[in-house]
């Protein structure tokens, strides 16, 4: 097995951007990339980041940025009194908003960013 990927936002948000190349060249049909779209992602995210990683990885990202997504719409449909930073992409509220909510729940300890918004409706 490969070498764990390490993921800056410049990184994730190229990834993003070649998904959607993908999907839009018909890559990723039935929510599926193809052999040819898994190929296109590899090569085209070694050119424009460097990073040699192979489907494994780049599924394991997919997966990953789908369950911060949802993690990210539970909070955002649930929660009330909170707002978005646009110049910082964060959520935006009070720290006495996020002591309540940490000291009940731990996965909202993460921290959440726009990046994860990306080509999973």
């Amino acid at each position: 097995m490969g070498e764990k990927a390490v993921w800056d936002n410049a990184n994730v948000k190229h990834f993003i951007d070649i998904c959607k190349e993908e999907i839009g060249l018909g890559n990723r049909p039935q929510g599926c990339f193809t052999r040819n779209g898994w190929k296109n992602l590899e090569e085209k995210i070694f050119t424009r980041t460097g990073l040699k990683l192979v489907k494994t990885q780049l599924k394991n990202k997919i997966d990953n940025m789908k369950k911060d997504y949802t993690l990210f719409m539970e909070l955002n449909n649930a929660a009330t009194g909170l707002g978005w930073d646009d110049a910082n992409q964060t959520v935006a509220c009070s720290n006495t908003w996020w002591e309540e909510h940490l000291a009940v729940s731990h996965i909202f300890s993460m921290e959440l960013n726009l990046s994860l918004l990306c080509i999973f409706p």
